[in-house]
């Protein structure tokens, strides 16, 4: 039963001399916001406005980052509402939550929905001064905002646009003594959403806020601690039980729950990969006490490999708290060790047949193996509704149904079912300026590709038909996409990917690629698209270091960094070169297995290289070459990164650099300014996934330079940060600026030219070190037994360069032996004086091997099998 708490606010009625029965209160500072509301349930509408064509602005420039789409159907439905609409207190509201923010200033419900959905809460808390007084609030907000102090609103802020945050200031006559203070927060999402609201006081004395319920102040600040407190017992699970670990231990015992689903719907972040991991059929319980710090959750046998999240409940007083994390799962992988493509393809078509994701590849691949009609029939059947309904990533499940059509209509399943099929693909949705009312993304570099081939194999499928929703034939849409798809190729051979290296994208991508490749009749196309196909393989392998996709990447998420082995891409590079898979996150590697295709052989020797063997590599990708990327290589280590993207801007997705050591599959080490401070949260940037503030980077051999400005943008997090996997290393060193470790035979050095905080509480306890400045120069060094000699050998090394920083100047000098290193903020990065620009600017990958000169992939013979 969810606890009703009455809003009706009588001025007789208002305490001002006391505090409601177990009210619990924080001192609130200048400066500090609002963070620990109740909150009621979440009303949701589905909100989609009046269909209409869009017009088309894709200008094939593709970038990185949130795009401004202007106002969809749905939006502008909305804000027809809000012109007759009156927000008004309710008499009553039930409060089923309480939100605790911890660490982040913001009140943050950001999450991902595949179709417009209107979603509403409400939030109370209590507010008390020790004297009347008019204080002054900072209020920011994606979404509409609305805030009542004791019945009477004080702030009606509705800028509603999408994913852009809007500040406001007011002032509040606070009486002497309690006061409630009640906010209304709604907002549209539409796909990926953010969606929170910040409360700072800027003045105010002596003002406590908090929160009531009907158990006493000290025992709702002991679960709120305990909450908090909540951590595994380690980041990366390969075998064995998952267990939760209290670093806060009450004076009570707190009764915690876990499950059934560890993934509510409402909260999707695209942090997680999906589709049954982490779920059981009933809640896990635990008490947390002094007598009891840790709890046993789960066995990790049979759970495919990936990143969960980790929903913690307490249920107390008639009210829910939760607590959030993450962690990542990843058994005993199998082993792709057949000499040619072939056989690894076959072998792998074997495995996703028997088991894998519910996902229409899979179906795909059932019907070319004439294996389990039943089974693919139930797996395209559960593909229809979301492109029937035109939910957002629709595109990529209906390519593999187009496939299907194409190769298998009239075979294996009812005749009704292939119907079906062929009534939606005619009904779909295939570009935005056709009539829809549907928040599918078109203005992505992947999507854009996807959206593409989808129309053109629809139209080459029914030519002669008329396709409802757009009123052109299957012959129309094939010639528009056509050359529609000759301009995306022409954009890409221009400038190269903007989601380059991405693990999360470069499978889409090869979604749409590979159903092109086996799909079109037409030569020109085809060549593009195997064109296309080796230069994408070739980063690829450059960026694969014992089967795991790492380096810096255009686009990415926690799954991509923390279970780098488990995503997609990592499938598709164990079928194309060999080497350790985890079955399971097989979208595009089904359909990579399925097609003619095989990669360049040189690509293989560039993702294994002998050992004693060390590859340099040179390209650029993105809009005007934007994203200009380095990397230093050999069998043990590998450094990645991108120079000179956007510095001092504010970031997205983009992660900067990395190194990755072969020693343990999970072994990558980073640092990012972090956008959000919600652990696992749902934000692009997150707090570990790309970076609040674009740092300065560049890369000579085996050596990164980092350097951040967070004064260049009005950002609220004040401190950069680096992860460090300590329970995978054989050897770790600290000292105050320095931080070495090894795995296996590979090497690691950080730097950070202010004193490292190591964090010993909390998800990444023992794994991450802080840096409080707002000028901060940050090194990563790559090295390994081959390369170094001994581990400290290669500490010495790294101590001998003696970085010098100067905040003043933003700048960062090294003493190389190859004459003194100098990184400034702007301009370019000297070596012995010498200015040493970024070259060469180049889409086509160049590589060196043992520190020779650059040649281009296509020139290079010496790792061809």
């Amino acid at each position: 039963m969810m606890k009703r708490i009455s809003l009706e606010f009588p001025e007789d009625e208002i305490e001002h001399d006391g505090l409601a029965a177990g009210a619990t209160l924080w001192p609130v500072a200048p400066g500090e916001a609002l963070n620990r509301w109740h909150v009621s349930a979440a009303e949701t509408e589905y909100f989609p406005g009046t269909a209409r064509p869009m017009p088309d602005a894709i200008d094939y420039r593709f970038i990185n980052g949130w795009v401004a789409t202007g106002d969809l159907p749905c939006r502008e439905a909305l804000r027809a509402r809000l012109l007759t609409r009156d927000i008004r207190l309710p008499s009553s509201i039930d409060f089923s939550n309480i939100y605790l923010g911890g660490e982040d200033p913001r009140v943050d419900f950001s999450t991902f929905c595949f179709r417009p959905l209107l979603i509403r809460r409400w939030m109370r808390c209590i507010v008390t001064a020790p004297a009347a007084q008019t204080i002054r609030l900072a209020a920011e907000t994606c979404g509409g905002l609305h805030v009542w102090l004791n019945g009477t609103k004080v702030l009606a802020h509705e800028p509603y646009d999408r994913n852009i945050a809007h500040s406001a200031t007011f002032s509040a006559d606070l009486p002497q003594g309690e006061s409630i203070l009640t906010v209304f927060l709604e907002d549209l999402h539409e796909r990926d959403t953010s969606c929170f609201f910040k409360l700072t006081l800027l003045d105010g004395t002596g003002i406590t806020a908090g929160i009531e319920a009907e158990i006493d102040s000290h025992s709702m600040r002991e679960v709120e601690a305990t909450l908090n407190g909540l951590r595994t017992d380690r980041l990366f699970y390969e075998k064995g039980t998952v267990r939760v670990i209290a670093d806060y231990l009450p004076d009570r015992p707190v009764d915690i729950e876990l499950g059934p689903d560890w993934h509510p719907s409402e909260t999707v972040t695209m942090n997680v990969l999906p589709d049954g991991v982490g779920k059981t059929a009933e809640p896990i319980r635990f008490t947390i006490s002094k007598d009891s710090p840790v709890a046993d959750l789960f066995n990790v046998d049979g759970l495919r490999a990936g990143c969960i999240s980790l929903t913690f409940v307490v249920q107390i007083a008639g009210v829910r708290i939760e607590r959030g994390l993450g962690t990542s799962i990843l058994p005993p992988p199998l082993s792709l060790d057949q000499g040619h493509i072939a056989d690894r393809k076959r072998a792998a078509l074997d495995v996703m047949a028997a088991g894998g994701k519910n996902e229409p590849s899979r179906a795909l691949v059932l019907l070319a193996l004439e294996k389990a009609p039943e089974q693919a029939l139930q797996l395209i059947e559960a593909a229809l509704p979301p492109v029937i309904e035109r939910h957002d990533c629709a595109d990529f499940w209906l390519l593999p149904l187009l496939w299907a059509y194409r190769k298998h209509a009239g075979t294996q399943l009812p005749d009704e079912t292939w119907q079906r099929l062929r009534g939606i693909i005619l009904d779909f949705r295939y570009w935005l300026d056709e009539p829809g009312n549907d928040v599918m993304w078109y203005w992505s570099e992947n999507h854009v590709l996807c959206f593409h081939i989808a129309q053109y194999l629809a139209g080459d499928l029914f030519p002669d038909d008329v396709f409802p929703n757009s009123g052109k034939t299957g012959a129309q849409h094939r010639a528009q996409a056509e050359a529609r798809l000759h301009r995306w190729f022409d954009a890409v051979d221009a400038h190269g990917l903007a989601e380059w290296n991405s693990a999360a994208y470069y499978p889409i991508d090869f979604l749409g690629l590979f159903t092109l490749f086996e799909n079109t009749d037409d030569p020109k196309l085809k060549e593009r698209t195997r064109g296309l196909l080796d230069e994408i393989f070739v980063m690829t392998a450059l960026h694969t270091l014992e089967s795991v996709p790492s380096g810096s990447q255009g686009r990415v998420y926690e799954k991509e960094l923390f279970a780098g082995p488990a995503t997609e891409l990592a499938s598709v590079a164990a079928i194309a070169f060999g080497g350790r898979w985890y079955a399971g996150h097989d979208r595009a590697a089904a359909l990579f297995a399925l097609s003619d295709y095989e990669p360049p052989a040189l690509a293989t020797g560039l993702a294994f290289p002998p050992k004693g063997k060390r590859l340099t590599a040179r390209y650029t990708q993105g809009l005007n070459m934007n994203a200009k990327l380095s990397l230093w290589k050999c069998a043990d280590a590998q450094l990645s990164s991108v120079a000179e993207y956007k510095t001092g801007e504010l970031g997205h997705q983009q992660h900067m650099a990395d190194i990755q050591l072969s020693g343990h599959m999970l072994a990558r080490f980073f640092v990012n300014h972090p956008g959000d401070l919600k652990v696992w949260g749902g934000s692009r940037p997150s707090y570990w996934a790309g970076n609040g503030i674009n740092p300065r980077v560049a890369q000579y051999d085996n050596v990164a330079m980092m350097l951040f400005d967070l004064t260049c943008q009005p950002h609220s997090i004040r401190f950069t940060h680096v992860f460090v996997p300590v329970e995978l290393c054989d050897e770790v060193i600290v000292d105050t600026h320095w931080i070495f470790a090894r795995v296996a035979d590979g090497y690691v050095c950080i730097h950070g030219t202010s004193a490292l905080e190591r964090l010993d509480q909390g998800l990444f306890a023992g794994m991450e070190w802080r840096m409080h400045a707002e000028k901060a120069g940050w090194l990563m060094i790559a090295g390994s037994a081959q390369t170094h000699g001994g581990f400290s050998a290669f500490r010495e090394s790294c101590l001998s360069l003696a970085p010098h920083f100067d905040a003043d100047a933003v700048s960062l000098t090294l003493d190389h032996p190859d004459g003194a290193l100098v990184l400034p903020f702007g301009g370019d990065l000297r070596c012995a004086g010498t200015p040493m620009p970024f070259e060469p600017l180049s889409i086509v990958p160049q590589i060196g091997i043992d520190g020779g000169a650059l040649h281009s992939w296509t020139k290079l013979k010496e790792l061809s099998a």
